[in-house]
């Protein structure tokens, strides 16, 4: 069951779950996460099966869209399926948007083999949950180099042009207009 929390409950999972899953160039401090969730209409949920804490995700609703900026499976529960579950949840509350959109760090910009392979295996997951690289079209925030996949929920083409705008009008709320030579959305 996946469960919206508040502010409270959020700033512990913070600092149980996020701060570890995240790398620090990944991920706001709290203050910042905080600020985004009160003020740009990200939710955070929180998956529990028999009321223990499995999952969490954070969804940022971008009108007829919605950007699951943030995922993450406990530590002790991967590798049990609760990623596919989280997923289906985070489908069946975002049934009415055009589409669910994920950053993934690019495989190709990783550092290292090992980094590479974790890359490509995120995306063989989401892959199997119906999700789909966007061709041509990545992300560049704050230095990661991110390609977008998304999961098509209306049953209609995804408008590439429409995504793209959705994304950067979010970059842009969130990260402020003056920090714009640090967003980009690069169409090829």
């Amino acid at each position: 069951m996946l469960r919206k929390i508040g502010i409270s409950e959020f700033k512990d999972l913070y600092r149980k779950h996020i701060i570890n899953d995240f790398p620090s160039m990944e991920r706001p401090s709290l203050k910042r996460f905080v600020r985004r969730i009160k003020s740009y209409n990200e939710n955070v949920y929180i998956y529990e099966e028999e009321g223990i804490k499995k999952a969490y995700t954070i969804i940022a609703n971008l009108n007829d869209y919605v950007l699951v900026s943030f995922l993450a499976v406990y530590k002790e529960f991967r590798s049990q399926g609760i990623g596919t579950k989280l997923l289906k949840e985070v489908s069946n509350i975002c049934k009415n948007k055009k589409a669910i959109l994920l950053e993934i760090e690019n495989p190709e910009k990783a550092e290292n083999e090992k980094d590479r392979e974790i890359r490509k295996r995120r995306i063989k997951f989401y892959e199997r949950a119906g999700y789909k690289i966007i061709d041509n079209v990545r992300a560049i925030v704050y230095f990661q180099d991110y390609k977008i996949m998304a999961l098509n929920t209306d049953n209609k083409d995804i408008d590439i042009e429409e995504t793209c705008e959705k994304l950067e009008k979010h970059y842009m709320l969130v990260f402020k207009k003056k920090n714009k030579e640090y967003i980009k959305i690069i169409r090829q």
